[in-house]
């Protein structure tokens, strides 16, 4: 039986989503309810989804928080963006037939200063994450807050925009975060290591681009070479291939080495390489999250030989922002589509990590 949807629009009763189960960690692809709206939420017909490195946390014994007990089975994805079908009675600004992005992050306050600096910080409420141990995004119809919501620029296409969500907002305040940290140095003479090309790699290497920056790329895989060269990286090594690599780096840096290095893996041997790439004081920004926790030399640290910081997908300004410089600069996230009945081969994919830029399931 269908439910009527803003202005006429018919909607099924039921939609098929990607959904994990935490009892045996499996995906399948089962039938659920069309979600109904709370007066502070938004339906949205969700036209592209993409699948994250760390929605593999889900299928990882990790030290790092992830906990996600014998729950029933829930939609996995928190990347995603589309078009609005109905608004609850409390939300403002937005208006049916936008076109939004959004975050995943859900039961905050939005307003306490742990929500400034990042929602999963709240100190009032119980934040989840929609994908993670709520439903997120890999079904046709959502439901999301209205405070988690952006709307996307005319003209930005939403068959590839969903990574920008997650990976491109972390990647744009990775890179605005590490050159904050620049001041005084001029972008055209400021090199920054981007360790991991793959899907938030290869976003940093278009914003650091777009700031004018020299980029050196350091992956393992070749494919995510060749796409950081495509984006524009001056240079990419791989340390399996290219064994004097640090060398090679300190070289073509005058040889002082890199004034920062994002690193976007969730590899602590990647962590633990940086501090030999970077010239004193420079800047280590934490960006991916390794399943076991990091260990850093408190001399380095204590005497400046290095500067530890970090990044992440932030808050809604801060993605209003995004969209805003990816409009204008022209940054696109590279999108490999499936259909949602192809989920597991595209997870299967991910964990190969024998692919370029993003993964994501677009939807008619």
């Amino acid at each position: 039986m269908a439910t009527n949807g803003t202005n006429g629009v018919q909607l099924p009763a039921t939609q098929k989503a990607a959904q994990f189960n935490p009892k045996d960690q499996t995906v399948s692809i089962n039938e659920i309810p069309i979600p109904s709206i709370k007066p502070h939420e938004i339906l949205v017909k969700v036209k592209s989804a993409s699948l994250c490195h760390s929605d593999l946390m889900l299928f990882e014994s990790n030290e790092q928080g992830l906990t996600l007990g014998e729950g029933e089975p829930f939609t996995m994805g928190h990347e995603a963006c589309g078009t609005i079908l109905q608004l609850g009675s409390q939300v403002p600004t937005f208006q049916s037939g936008d076109s939004i992005g959004f975050l995943p992050i859900i039961d905050c306050c939005y307003d306490c200063p742990g929500c400034q600096i990042h929602n999963l910080n709240c100190e009032t409420g119980s934040p989840k994450v929609q994908g993670m141990t709520v439903d997120g995004y890999f079904q046709e119809y959502v439901a999301i807050h209205w405070r988690n919501a952006a709307k996307i620029p005319s003209g930005m296409d939403l068959t590839t925009l969903a990574p920008m969500f997650c990976a491109g907002c972390t990647a744009f305040n990775s890179v605005t975060d590490t050159v904050a940290e620049l001041e005084g140095v001029e972008p055209a003479e400021t090199w920054v290591a981007v360790v991991g090309c793959g899907g938030l790699g290869h976003l940093g290497v278009q914003y650091l681009k777009a700031y004018e920056c020299k980029v050196v790329g350091i992956d393992l895989s070749p494919d995510a070479l060749e796409e950081a060269k495509a984006q524009g990286a001056d240079f990419v090594f791989n340390p399996q291939v290219d064994g004097d690599y640090v060398a090679k780096i300190k070289a073509i840096t005058g040889g002082r080495g890199c004034h920062a290095a994002i690193n976007y893996t969730n590899s602590v041997p990647a962590y633990s390489s940086i501090p030999a790439l970077l010239r004193t004081n420079g800047v280590l920004m934490v960006t991916g999250i390794p399943q076991r926790p990091l260990q850093f030399n408190a001399m380095e640290i204590s005497m400046n030989r290095i500067r530890v910081r970090g990044s992440n997908n932030g808050i809604t300004p801060r993605l209003v922002k995004c969209l805003e410089f990816s409009h204008k600069h022209g940054i696109k996230p590279h999108l490999t589509r499936f259909k949602l009945e192809q989920f597991q081969e595209m997870l299967d994919l991910m964990h190969s990590g024998k692919h370029k830029g993003r993964l994501g399931v677009v939807f008619d």
